[in-house]
């Protein structure tokens, strides 16, 4: 089944990006985009008089949600066994991939990831996905096509064949336990009756969505606030930060697979021509444009210690331990791009504590 792909290869030591990478990665670098010699536009302080947002009510949690969070949390107990290279994967499997895919001719926006883990299962967002690597063997190099679905989130590209190419690195056979036995349900720590520990997920669940309804309100206030900005934004600003995005995200990844230069260039003006991404771009360097202006009229202060205490939690959410945190902080490969994340999440949370905030429902 497996076929051998142009690039690369199972082989080819791939480690996932480092906790304060990734942490600093979900923030334009507004101060000095990395490095990079690009002018910032002036920008005033917009007004956060009257910053006031209704954030709207959710759906009502499904009985499909509940099941997929049981479904979780039973492979969260599951036995595993590492399975040997030339191996054949299974559904249930987890799996640990490199992909990468075409589509007219093109590198598809978004498809290069590497050393990914994923349970092989059905995917409602690439159907037939799962399905073409059941059988491969790990070490195996895949190639295949699937027909993007009527719902793909790069609208122009729905509808038409994609050409994936995936590695299987690794995998791990998963054995679930018996989710109707006794033992399991005490094992849980939900309740003694399957009813109890649905009634349990669901108020788990319910705590999630009030996280996501912040979530939510915090977007809401800075679009606001970001509307009322007024800033021409550079062109070049925006391929800069749109570059820096794409080197940390897929760069590194045609380098270590001998990409030509010619082919690297052709992923990158994928990105830089999509106009998804350029509008996130623009709204985000927008946003923390903004955000600076305020936090300098406003005076704002982040001493070492509050710059810790404002970090805490997002690092978490990121991976990063706090003592992992403390030691980026102060290595000077990484403390620049780690206090600019700071300043951001310090301005986001004077912002938030002016607007006022209204939930549909509550």
């Amino acid at each position: 089944m497996a076929q051998k792909k142009t690039h690369g290869g199972a082989g080819v030591p791939a480690s996932p990006p480092s906790p304060v990478l990734h942490l600093t990665r979900h923030f334009p670098q507004v101060p000095d985009l990395g490095g990079a010699r690009v002018v910032l536009p002036e920008v005033k302080a917009p007004s956060t008089e009257g910053l006031e947002v209704t954030v709207p009510a959710p759906p009502p949690l499904s009985e499909e949600d509940l099941l997929r969070r049981f479904h979780e949390l039973a492979r969260s107990l599951a036995e595993s066994r590492d399975r040997r290279p030339g191996e054949e994967v299974a559904m249930g499997d987890d799996v640990q991939l490199d992909t990468l895919a075409y589509a007219n001719g093109q590198l598809l926006p978004f498809s290069i990831r590497t050393s990914f883990w994923m349970e092989l299962a059905p995917q409602e967002t690439l159907p037939g996905f799962a399905e073409a690597l059941e059988g491969a063997a790990v070490g195996d190099s895949v190639k295949f096509d699937i027909v993007l679905p009527d719902d793909y989130p790069v609208e122009s590209l729905r509808g038409i064949t994609a050409s994936f190419l995936v590695d299987i690195r690794a995998a791990r056979e998963v054995r679930v336990p018996d989710t109707d036995s006794d033992e399991f349900l005490r094992r849980l720590g939900r309740g003694s009756t399957h009813e109890e520990v649905m009634d349990a997920l669901a108020n788990e669940l319910l705590d999630e969505q009030s996280d996501v309804l912040w979530l939510e309100a915090q977007n809401l206030v800075l679009d606001l606030l970001a509307s009322r900005t007024e800033v021409e934004l550079p062109t070049s600003l925006v391929d800069e930060e749109i570059r820096r995005r794409w080197q940390a995200a897929e760069g590194q990844v045609l380098e270590q697979k001998d990409f030509s230069p010619a082919e690297k260039q052709e992923a990158l003006d994928v990105w830089m021509n999509d106009p998804t991404t350029r509008s996130e771009v623009e709204r985000r360097l927008r946003v923390s444009l903004a955000l600076k202006a305020v936090a300098a009229r406003d005076q704002l202060q982040l001493p070492p210690g509050k710059a810790f205490e404002v970090l805490e939690d997002s690092a978490v959410a990121f991976g990063l331990t706090p003592a992992q945190l403390r030691e980026a902080m102060v290595e000077p490969e990484s403390a620049g791009l780690i206090q600019n994340v700071a300043w951001h999440l310090l301005a986001v949370e004077h912002v938030m504590g002016i607007a006022q905030v209204h939930f549909e429902g509550a």
